[in-house]
């Protein structure tokens, strides 16, 4: 009787224990509010709180337990923890990185230039870059019809482009081209233009100052050739001529504008000279 009497006070005892050896969870400190009130207060930075917090979620959701009830963030920001680390409080799995991969290349169309800026010339089935450089060369002309006309008629500013012939040269006397234009730039921007061969050097007008009319910038309207453009890709345009071009020397000229001040035959006048770039070429005989 007495031996069964000890074995029911036994087995009651048992259990009534925690059964730690099974789940030590319980047992185990959280993290908590405090803690982290605790290592800001110590001055410990927001990166370090915000690792300790991930490795410990990581490691066990029972780890960590935060009150993020608005109670529990109102003492959090009386005791000063900065915003980051209450975000990982909130939600401590670390944000998604995004991977980016090698892609395989872009597959042009065949029917138009490649996607970088530049003019092109449709040589049959490829296209050929006409090469642009800026232009930097400019010269005073028409200083004797200002001196004879005692300043009434203007002085010009002509650019030039080293070399009697273009690196480029166009074998066919209607081509046509193509634009792939700077973000914002439209074809309008572009002027088509026969160049001046003069000795070892081609020019052509791109601002005048003086005179009666003042100062100017750009081309000339009516050294202008006309041309048709067409949208047929972003920011990729077809350009066609109204009519064949005669073999000489010829660009496209993408003028930005930029006053400048010159002397002429009465003092110093104001006027205009256009900076911008330049895509020569040559139609052969």
């Amino acid at each position: 009787m007495k031996k069964a009497l000890y074995s029911g006070i036994l087995a009651a005892l048992l259990f009534s224990l925690p059964a730690t050896g099974q789940d030590s969870s319980p047992m185990t400190k959280r993290f908590t509010n405090q803690d982290v009130i605790t290592l800001a207060g110590l001055g410990i930075s927001d990166d370090v709180i915000i690792a300790k917090i991930r490795e410990l979620s990581a490691t066990s959701p029972n780890a960590v337990s935060f009150d993020t009830s608005i109670e529990g963030l109102k003492a959090l920001k009386t005791a000063n923890v900065p915003d980051s680390v209450i975000k990982v409080m909130i939600n401590p799995a670390p944000p998604i990185t995004t991977i980016i991969t090698a892609s395989a290349p872009v597959t042009n169309d065949p029917n138009l230039p490649p996607p970088e800026v530049g003019v092109y010339w449709k040589d049959q089935t490829k296209f050929v870059l006409i090469q642009g450089q800026a232009l930097t060369n400019a010269k005073v002309g028409g200083k004797a019809g200002s001196f004879f006309t005692d300043g009434m008629r203007n002085e010009h500013w002509d650019a030039y482009i080293e070399g009697e012939v273009s690196k480029t040269l166009v074998r066919e006397h209607r081509p046509v081209f193509y634009f792939y234009v700077p973000d914002g730039t439209f074809p309008s921007d572009y002027s088509l233009i026969k160049l001046n061969k003069k000795g070892d050097h081609r020019e052509f007008e791109v601002g005048s100052f003086g005179g009666i009319t003042g100062g100017k910038s750009g081309v000339k309207r009516d050294k202008e050739l006309p041309y048709k453009s067409e949208h047929v890709g972003l920011r990729t345009y077809r350009i066609t001529l109204d009519d064949d071009l005669k073999p000489g020397p010829y660009a496209f000229f993408m003028g930005t504008g930029q006053s400048a001040t010159s002397a002429g035959s009465k003092g110093n006048r104001s006027g205009g000279v256009a900076a911008g770039r330049i895509f020569d070429f040559n139609i052969p005989e």
